[in-house]
């Protein structure tokens, strides 16, 4: 019998988050790009790896004889690395290799086979979760690992998908302990109603459930949508400040990370104080968001029970966003693993 895990993913457009049956989690930048033969960085490196070894940082693969490079490797050293923001991702030539290498970091060496847990955005669910089962059952891909993982070539097939629906799937995440038990026992209470903020790097899930007592719930589909606003919103506004700047030069993706955080960046020798259009650019994208979910809720807004802000993105804009919110906000642990978790606990309790 083949040696088989559970492997969770979230294949974000910014992150790819997974969590294994094993234990093990990982987190990478949603990045592919071009690769190439990189002889002094191999003589560098020390290739006395070992199975345990990995390096999200240096992950370089070859499929079918053509180099790539994967994460935040293909964000600073691929001319043409790019994010899958095609509404059909999972029709990408890429969408195969993140999932892929996602699963095989994160499964144990010996492992043959896997069921694959994901998820949707809710505008897409019901139109493309049966393509979407399609291209990846079954399928295995082939990885020669040139670094990131010990020097090899590696094939896991996907033995059985099950597709969860983003947001409700992480329903889950608030009201659950990672042992699987119930908290906040009031929250539970028949009636009450629970929203999901799930802010990610493209796009915003919204949903609001019902709690029918035990734990159970139904969604209130009038009031979950799919917002196209996320993320990339807050690094278009910093995208556009920096070249106004510097007389129209680009940037990359990630200097414009570093200029979120570091608020400056140095240019030509000198440094460029950013930190007014980074704290703009966070209200702007914040009030936006913001005036989108209280265009669906409506006056349902006023008697949600509990509002539960999750994803990526919460960590750039939840603050941001409380006083739009009357300070209801709250947020958990493993914010950014929350739909990930929540696909593990759902296809635990449907196959107890």
């Amino acid at each position: 019998m083949k040696k088989q895990e559970i492997v969770s993913v979230d294949f974000g457009y910014g992150y790819t988050k997974a969590i294994s049956s094993n234990g093990k989690r990982i987190i990478f930048p949603s990045v592919v790009g071009s690769g190439r033969e990189r002889g002094l960085a191999s003589f560098i490196k020390n290739k006395k790896a070992t199975e345990e070894q990995r390096d999200l940082t240096e992950m370089h693969i070859k499929v079918d004889g053509k180099h790539f490079y994967v994460g935040e490797m293909a964000e600073k050293n691929s001319n043409d690395s790019s994010r899958i923001f095609d509404r059909e991702r999972y029709n990408h030539e890429y969408t195969p290799i993140l999932y892929h290498v996602a699963i095989q970091q994160i499964v144990e060496p010996d492992v043959e086979e896997v069921i694959l847990l994901a998820g949707l955005p809710l505008n897409y669910y019901k139109s493309q979760v049966k393509p979407f089962k399609e291209k990846l059952l079954g399928k295995s891909l082939e990885i020669e690992w040139i670094s990131g993982l010990p020097q090899q070539r590696k094939k896991v097939n996907i033995a059985q998908v099950e597709v969860f629906p983003q947001g409700y799937s992480a329903v889950l995440s608030t009201i659950q302990n990672s042992e699987g038990k119930f908290i906040n026992s009031d929250l539970l209470e028949e009636g009450n109603q629970l929203a999901i903020i799930d802010i990610g790097f493209r796009t915003t899930d919204v949903c609001v459930v019902e709690m029918k007592g035990k734990g159970a719930f139904s969604p209130l589909i009038q009031y979950s949508a799919t917002i196209d606003q996320g993320v990339v919103n807050l690094y278009e506004f910093i995208k556009k400040a920096y070249q106004e700047k510097t007389q129209g030069s680009d940037v990359s993706d990630s200097k414009i990370k570093r200029i979120i955080e570091k608020k400056y960046i140095n240019y030509k020798g000198k440094k460029i104080d950013l930190s007014k259009e980074v704290e703009e650019a966070r209200q702007s994208v914040t009030n936006g968001i913001s005036d989108s979910i209280k265009m669906l809720w409506k006056d349902e807004l006023d008697t949600i029970d509990q509002i539960y802000v999750i994803g990526g993105g919460s960590y750039e804009f939840r603050d941001y966003m409380q006083k739009n919110f009357d300070n209801r906000l709250k947020t958990i642990v493993d914010s950014q693993f929350a739909n990930a978790i929540s696909y593990y606990r759902m296809w635990k309790i449907l196959t107890a």
